[in-house]
Parts: structure tokens; C-alpha cells; sequence
């Protein structure tokens, strides 16, 4: 370090450094632009700006060591050969051009690093042969590893000056790297000039032309002029790059400008109106718009109002004159034009006027239309979905609630009354349950077109949700008219339904209520809905009036719902027994166990309207163990010859807790499993058949006998019949009802045969005559069941029906 200072202060003059200094700055800040202009070009005029750059830093550094070898005194006369001073300046110059190179091809590390030693290594080269290069009396003595050194830490400053300058990151970086390059340079150059000592030789003899400093100065301050020159033409060509880079942007944000005017231009449809003479012109795109071929159209005003829609011309002409008279500052309308088709297309078109006469009246007006009939459309459809059942098309609940309003204010003007319909379908519940929930909407979908077909168009028929519809008989002239609509209701729902894998059929349970004087809403669909639960309490199928007291005598479902709780808690439930006889020897077998709900304000309520609640709400499942518990108990009294049977819904087969349920009944009881028959429809193994099958196959394994309830009323009992090994076969009631019918006895003669094939027991359900007593006889019928031989009684009388029946049991 003292020796670089001694250097520096002793063996320098003063003005030297910063002079030195300055003028690398220059030319190496000169250098860096042009090298940008090169990066930015193509071609020759790329490699030109880099040779350019290249003699600027390189011609700039030979310089700063020559200024500094200017005001370097060791204390002898001092020249310079030429031909060495001017290699010195070819390597300066080399070694730069070849930095510029590595710094480009290589990773922006490795050519930094790359270029940095290139650099350091040339400029050291350049300056130990212009220090060869000087005619001094006296011989050069160098410090070998201070010289090292200088290249050492010229390599550093120049790799990090490089890497700046490959990604620059500011509008200042080229001022950064010229900095820092003109640091390496001057370290460089002064540690080295530290690293050389003259000793004095008296036997020296100039042996070669030199150039004395005089003539040095002058070749400097000439390279500097130039290197200045270059610096002048980097500026305008850096001026020039970046206002061709604005004139460029500029014109491809024009060429966007026009590309969105000439699609806003297609898009829309343009016209033109001269007001003084009628004529319009009409942009390609309007013509289109309607489907006609450019100019088509006759380009008057009178064209354009003979394709607005009637009932739109008056209200698009108002609006027009409007803004022509100056009460609107635009004109804008939504109207509707007749397109080449036929058809009528929404469109919103908008103007203004652009030119008056010089009295201030309206000359021309010009505008677009864009088609809105997608909009519309769309706006159509949300409207109609949040009006009408997704399903069915037909309107919904708020719809139906609007119109019935509607109806209630129009109906004294009208001197007409109303009727309102609550409609709810039969055995709808087991189709869903059965075949699922897509062939139960495919049902809802003909039932719907069914209804629409009986009422006229300006009645209203609405789906509420589920199965459940409702009606508005406009203008009815008395109880009669709406009599005769539920009738012809109740004959097309009837109609079996062919949904291609089966063939179903339902009903329809219609209440009624009259509104000649009713103002109220919901106080006339409660009346109706009153009614339509009177409907089904009496048989279903059929339609009621509402009549006064009628609330009293029908409770609502969610009444029920609340009640049959309310029933399991108290034990408010019970059991009736139905016996079963020997077809031949009209022998006691057992029992049917029915439940039975005593209401405490309604009486006696059907098992066909709680049951499906119980299954709907859950609360089947206690029930169902309830009454399997009871049956046992009762059974467990009985002699060991006869049976109990017990129904099982399909929501408690598919509870995994059955199992444990009968395990439980039986064991609670000491009843033998043989003595206990479960019934089951084939509904019930339809849907999740193989995990029913598997439960009713753990359960016979045990003893349990298993019967197939209503057989024939459904959709595939031969095939469970062939999959399940069934103890016994009930024939529907239906069957033994119409027995005397040929058709329908051999229908029961066929489902004996496959019960005997088969080895099951067959019942005939529903025996209510001598009659069909002795038909199923006839039919080989194993057992019977019906109000002939005794109605289900409670578990009382059934004891009576066992103690009269020992002594032919024990015969």
C-alpha cells in the first residue's frame, strides 16, 4: 500500500488522476451506448456500433494510461517508441471488442466473469507493453506479484461491471457500470505503475524512433476528439432508437384503436339519417343483423319503420321525436324488427343528432342498434324458472299464490265465482320409492301433460312440490262446472302409464273449494287442502267439497306428523290381530298382526294415511320395532302351532338394525323363530335388492319365515321369486276380488302353480264370499285370509277365536 501511495503522490503529478479518471469515464460511458445501439440493431450496423463501442473503451483506456505515464516523473528523461505505443493501443482496443463478445454469448455469470477477465487480463497486457514501449536511461524492475495483484482485483470489479451492464436494471446503470469499469481500470493501471521501479543504467542508447511527449499530447487529445465524436452520434442514435420505440408503439396502439372500431363496427349495426330528405343508410352489419344481404334494403325511413314491430312503432317514434325536439339528449330505444325470416329480433338502438341547420332545427342523425335477443331471451327464461316448476313447465307455488290473488280481486268484477283445487297423487310415493326418483319425475311429467290437457287455457294448474298440484277454475258457473273438471281429472290420471320398463298407474285425490265471496288466499287453498284430506280418508281416488265443520274432522299432515310423535310416546298405539285358515280345512294357522292408531280428537285413523307419514319422516322404524316386540309378546301366549305375521316397510329393510330388532322381539318374548313370519312387497327389494336380500337371508337362516305380501300388483315378482326362497306367497286382494273373471282366475291358477313349483305356501288375501271361498278352493289355494272368516280384532277377542278353534286345530 505505501508503495502505491509513494506512486501515486511522489512519482505523479496532481492533475493527473483526476484527469485520467475522467476521461475513462467518457469514453467508457460512450462505449456502453453504442454497444446498447448495437444491441438493438440487425446486421452490418450491428457489428459497426460494436466496433465503434470496442475503440471508444478501448482507445479510451490506452488513453488513461498515457495521460498517466503524461505526469509520471521517476526522475529520468522519458520517450516513447512508436511502434510499441501503437500495439498498445491495437490490444487495448482488442482486448475490449472481445469482453463485449464473451459477455454476450455466455450465461450472464459465467460471461461476466468471462469478459471481466478478458478485459483485465488485455488491459494489463496493453499496459506492460506501452511501459516496454518508453526509452528511459535506466532498466525495468518489476514486483511480480503486485502486478498479479492488480490484474487480480481488475478482474473482480470488471465481472461485477459486466453483470450490471448484461441486465440493467435502471435508467442509471449504464453511469453504474462506467464507474465501476473506470475503477478497475485506474486500480489497474496505478497498482501496476506501483508494481515497475527505473533503475538508472548509464550505458543507455536510444536504439529506436520515439515520440516525444509533445507529440503524445497531441496524439491523445485527437483519439479523445474522436472518442467525444462518438459520443455525440451514441446520443442522436440513442434519440433516434427511442423515438422510433414511440413511434412504433404509437402506431400499434392505432392499428388496436382501428382493430376495436372496426370490430365495434361489425358488432353493431350503423344508420344514417338525412332528415330533410328521408334517406337512411344502413352498415353492412345492419343489413346483416336481419338477415339480408348489403344494401337489400331501400336506404329510406320508411323501410326502417315498416320492419319495427306494430305494437313497438308508436313508442320507438315517440322517443325518436322526442330527441329530434330536443326533450332527450339521446335517442334510445329496445324494439323489435321483423328479420328476412319472418321472424322478430330484439334490438337497442341509440343516436344522436350530429348536425342542425343554421335555424338550429335537427339535419342528420346517426346511431347503432346490437341485437338483444339473446339477452332477452335469457332474461325470458330466468323469469319463466323463478316462476315455474323446472320439472313440469307448469307454474310454482308463487306464481299459483300471484294468480289466485289475481283471481280474488278480479272475481266481483267478473260476476262469475272460482273454484280452487288441491290435488294429490295415489300411490304416486310407491313408483318413486320403487323405481327411483327418474322414473317417478318421468311419471310427474305425463300426469302433468294430463292436467293441462282437461282445464282450459285460462285456468291455472300449478305443481306445489312432490306430488301435490294445485288449480284455478276461472268463471265457473257453480259447484257443478268444478265437479265436472275433478271428475275428468280423476278419469285421465287413471290411465296407466307406460314407461317403457314398466307400466304404472296412480290416481288422484282432489279437494275443492268454492270462492264466490272469499277474499282471502290462504283461508280458501286451506279449505281446499281441508277437503283433499277428506278425499283421501275416504278411499282416495276420488274429490270432496269443502263443507263448514269439515276442519274438524280432518286433521292436516303436519297435525298428523305432530300427533303420531306424540303417539309413540304415549302408547297411544295397538294391535289387531286378522286370523288366517287353512284353505280346505278351514283349520286356524295364525294371525296378520295390523296396527291401529286411536286418535284422541279424530278417532280411528287409517293405517293408509299415518303409515306413509311414518315412512317419511323416519319414525317408522320405532313403530315397526314396537309392533314386532307386541306381536312376539302376544304370540309367546298362543299355542306353538299357530303364527304371527308381521309386516316390514321398506324404510325399516333398509335400517341395518333389523337383524337385531327380530333377534330381540324373540328373545324378549321366548318365541321360537319358525312361529315368526315377517311380510315384505316386493317394492321393499327393488331398490338396494342385494343388501335386502342378504338381511332376509340371514333372517330365514335363523328360523324366520318370510312371506311375499300383494304379490302380482308389481313390477318384477317372478324374478325374486326365482331369487329368493320365499316360505310364502299372498295374492292381492285385487285378484281374489275380480275372481270370478276367466282372465283373472287364471292369472291366480298360474301364481298357485308357481308357489307349489317352488315349494311356498299360497294365501289368498281379501276372501270376503262363499263365492270366492270356494274359487280360490278350486284354485288349490293353500290358506285364506278375509273379512269371511273374521276382521282384525284386538288381542282379546283373537284369544276367544283360538279357544274356539282348539278343537278342530287338535283334530
Amino acid at each position: 500500500m505505501y508503495r502505491m501511495f509513494n506512486c501515486l503522490v511522489e512519482q505523479h503529478a496532481v492533475w493527473v488522476v483526476p484527469l485520467a479518471g475522467l476521461v475513462c469515464w467518457v469514453s467508457l460511458h460512450t462505449a456502453l451506448r453504442l454497444n446498447r445501439q448495437s444491441l438493438d440493431s440487425e446486421g452490418r450496423a450491428r457489428w459497426a456500433w460494436l466496433l465503434a463501442a470496442s475503440f471508444c473503451a478501448g482507445a479510451g483506456i490506452w488513453c488513461t494510461h498515457f495521460i498517466g505515464m503524461l505526469g509520471y516523473d521517476p526522475g529520468l528523461s522519458v520517450d516513447y517508441r512508436i511502434d510499441g505505443t501503437l500495439v498498445s493501443l491495437i490490444i487495448a482496443v482488442s482486448a475490449v471488442l472481445a469482453a463485449f463478445v464473451v459477455v454476450r454469448v455466455g450465461s450472464r455469470l459465467l460471461g461476466a466473469i468471462g469478459a471481466g477477465l478478458v478485459l483485465a487480463l488485455g488491459v494489463a497486457a496493453m499496459h506492460v507493453v506501452g511501459m516496454l514501449s518508453i526509452q528511459v536511461p535506466g532498466v525495468l524492475v518489476w514486483d511480480k506479484t503486485l502486478l498479479c495483484g492488480a490484474v487480480g482485483s481488475g478482474c473482480i470489479l470488471s465481472a461485477a461491471a459486466f453483470a450490471a451492464h448484461r441486465h440493467p436494471r435502471t435508467m442509471h446503470a449504464p453511469i453504474l457500470v462506467a464507474t465501476v469499469l473506470t475503477a478497475s481500470v485506474a486500480f489497474l493501471h496505478f497498482t501496476a505503475m506501483a508494481a515497475v521501479e527505473i533503475v538508472p543504467d548509464l550505458t543507455f542508447a536510444e536504439a529506436a524512433p520515439s515520440l516525444p511527449r509533445l507529440a503524445l499530447s497531441a496524439g491523445i487529445t485527437a483519439i479523445m476528439l474522436s472518442i467525444l465524436g462518438f459520443g455525440v452520434l451514441a446520443l442522436f442514435a440513442d434519440r433516434m432508437r427511442r423515438a422510433n420505440a414511440a413511434l412504433r408503439a404509437s402506431e400499434a396502439a392505432l392499428r388496436l384503436s382501428e382493430e376495436r372500431l372496426a370490430l365495434a363496427v361489425d358488432a353493431d349495426g350503423l344508420w344514417d339519417i338525412t332528415l330533410a330528405t328521408g334517406e337512411m343508410w344502413l352498415s353492412d352489419r345492419w343489413h346483416m343483423m336481419l338477415g339480408y344481404a348489403p344494401g337489400e334494403l331501400e336506404g329510406h325511413t320508411g323501410t326502417w319503420e315498416r320492419l319495427v314491430h306494430p305494437e313497438d312503432r308508436a313508442r320507438t317514434l315517440r322517443l325518436l321525436n322526442d330527441h329530434l325536439e330536443g326533450r332527450s339528449a339521446v335517442y334510445e330505444c329496445e324494439h323489435r324488427l321483423l328479420r328476412k325470416d319472418g321472424t322478430w329480433c330484439w334490438v337497442m338502438a341509440r343516436g344522436k343528432v350530429v348536425t342542425r341547420t343554421p335555424s338550429g332545427h335537427p339535419a342528420r342523425i346517426v346511431g347503432l342498434q346490437f341485437d338483444t335477443t339473446v339477452r332477452r331471451e335469457a332474461e325470458r327464461r330466468i323469469a319463466h324458472m323463478a316462476l315455474h316448476d323446472a320439472l313440469t313447465g307448469l307454474p310454482n307455488r308463487v306464481l299459483f299464490r300471484e294468480r289466485l290473488n289475481d283471481q280474488i280481486a278480479r272475481a266481483p268484477a267478473q260476476g262469475h265465482g272460482f273454484a280452487v283445487l288441491a290435488c294429490d297423487l295415489d300411490r304416486f310415493k310407491a313408483v318413486n320409492d320403487t323405481y327411483g326418483h327418474p322414473a317417478g319425475d318421468a311419471l310427474l311429467k305425463v300426469i302433468a301433460d294430463r292436467l293441462r290437457s282437461v282445464v282450459r287455457a285460462t285456468d291455472t294448474i300449478a305443481r306445489l312440490g312432490g306430488d301435490e298440484f294445485a288449480i284455478i277454475l276461472c268463471q265457473i258457473d257453480g259447484p257443478q262446472s268444478a265437479e265436472l273438471v275433478a271428475q275428468r281429472l280423476i278419469e285421465a290420471v287413471e290411465r296407466p302409464v307406460d314407461l317403457g320398463s314398466f307400466v304404472a298407474g296412480v290416481g288422484i285425490s282432489i279437494g275443492i273449494a268454492t270462492a264466490p265471496d272469499e277474499r282471502d288466499a290462504d283461508d280458501l287453498f286451506k279449505k281446499a287442502d281441508i277437503a283433499l284430506y277428506r278425499a283421501k280418508a275416504e278411499g282416495r281416488n276420488t274429490f270432496r267439497y269443502y263443507l263448514p265443520g269439515m276442519d274438524a274432522g280432518v286433521a292436516s299432515r303436519s297435525g298428523l306428523e305432530r300427533d303420531l310423535r306424540a303417539a309413540l310416546r304415549t302408547g297411544a298405539f295397538s294391535l289387531h290381530y286378522q286370523p288366517v285358515f287353512g284353505a280346505e280345512d278351514a283349520v286356524l294357522r295364525g294371525f296378520e298382526a295390523l296396527l291401529r292408531w286411536q286418535h284422541p280428537g279424530l278417532g280411528p285413523i287409517s293405517p293408509a294415511e299415518f303409515i306413509p307419514i311414518a315412512e317419511e319422516n323416519g319414525q317408522i322404524v320405532p313403530l315397526g320395532e314396537w309392533a314386532l316386540r307386541e306381536a312376539c309378546r302376544e304370540a309367546s301366549r298362543w299355542p306353538d302351532d299357530l303364527r304371527v305375521s308381521v309386516n316390514v316397510s321398506a324404510v325399516q329393510l333398509r335400517q341395518p338394525g333389523l337383524e337385531q330388532a327380530v333377534l330381540g322381539a324373540l328373545a324378549a318374548a321366548s318365541l321360537a323363530a319358525t312361529r315368526l313370519e315377517l311380510e315384505i312387497t316386493e317394492s321393499v327389494l327393488i331398490r338396494d335388492s342385494e343388501a335386502s336380500m342378504a338381511c332376509l337371508h340371514r333372517l330365514r337362516a335363523l328360523g324366520v319365515r318370510i312371506a311375499l305380501d300383494d304379490f302380482g300388483t308389481g313390477y318384477s315378482s317372478l324374478s325374486y321369486l326365482r331369487r329368493f326362497p320365499f316360505d310364502r306367497i299372498k295374492i292381492d286382494r285385487s285378484f281374489i276380488r275380480d275372481i270370478a273373471d276367466p282372465d283373472t282366475a287364471a292369472i291366480v291358477r298360474a301364481i298357485v302353480g308357481i308357489g307349489t313349483r317352488l315349494g311356498a305356501a299360497v294365501t289368498a288375501e281379501g276372501v270376503e264370499t262363499a263365492d270366492q271361498l270356494r274359487q280360490v278352493r278350486d284354485q288349490n289355494c293353500t290358506e285364506v285370509q278375509g273379512f269371511l272368516f273374521g276382521r282384525p280384532v284386538p288381542a282379546e277377542e283373537a284369544a276367544r277365536i283360538i279357544e274356539g278353534s282348539a278343537g278342530r286345530r287338535a283334530a
